[in-house]
């Protein structure tokens, strides 16, 4: 059975809902700060968790995301 945190549902969503192209970590947290969809608090460093979380679901067949060759990172949903 596999966990989901709301992180990876955010981005999910965001990847599904907002956009019809891939989206880079920095666009798909822009869209979740803008639409309330995940609390951000102090201390944290958002962009860099979102990044390590799509970072380690799009790696192998069972990963939630796809990540786009080339230099700059661009993500989608499989």
């Amino acid at each position: 059975r596999r966990v989901v945190s709301f992180f990876t549902a955010s981005e999910d969503l965001v990847l599904e809902n907002y956009s019809d192209a891939p989206m880079t970590p920095k666009q798909i947290l822009q869209v979740i700060e803008a639409e309330g969809l995940k609390e951000m608090r102090s201390g944290t460093s958002p962009l860099a968790c979102l990044n390590a979380m799509l970072h380690s679901n799009s790696r192998g067949g069972e990963g939630l995301f796809y990540k786009l060759p080339g230099r700059i990172s661009l993500f989608t949903l499989k």
